[in-house]
C-alpha cells in the first residue's frame, strides 16, 4: 500500500503533505478507526482526523511502537499507563482507552507485561 502522496515519514515524525501538519510519532497516543476515517490522538489532547483507512497508519507506523489491538485501535505502546480488567480496555496517557480485542488479548499478554 503506497502512502507516498498523502504522508512521509521520517525524521521520528509523520509529515501530512496537503493538510501541511507536522505530527511527531511519539507524541501520538492511540489512533482510531471510524469507517474509511481514521482519529489520531495525540499527548498534549488535541485530535486530528484523517480520510484514510487505519490500515494506512498501520502500515506505516509499523517500525515504531505501535500495536495493533483492536479492529479500531492501534496503540502507541509507550503511553501505555495500566489495564482496566472490568471494561477490559488499556487504560492510555490522557485518560484515553481503547478496547482490548478477544482474539488477540492472550498474544498481547505476552508482549505487554502491564496486562498480568
Amino acid at each position: 500500500m503506497s502512502f507516498e502522496n498523502f504522508c512521509i515519514v521520517s525524521q521520528g515524525s509523520l509529515d501530512f503533505k496537503f493538510q501541511k501538519i507536522k505530527i511527531a510519532i511519539e507524541d501520538i497516543v492511540m489512533l482510531q478507526a471510524d469507517s474509511n476515517y481514521t482519529h489520531v490522538y495525540l499527548s498534549d489532547g488535541k485530535r486530528f482526523i484523517f480520510a484514510r483507512t487505519i490500515k494506512l497508519f498501520e502500515d506505516m507506523l509499523k517500525d515504531y511502537s505501535f500495536e495493533r489491538i483492536h479492529k479500531t485501535f492501534i496503540i502507541n505502546c509507550d503511553h501505555l499507563l495500566g489495564y482496566d480488567s472490568k471494561t477490559e480496555s488499556l487504560v492510555l496517557s490522557n485518560n484515553l482507552k481503547a478496547n482490548l480485542s478477544r482474539r488477540r488479548k492472550c498474544q498481547l499478554k505476552r508482549q505487554l507485561s502491564v496486562l498480568n
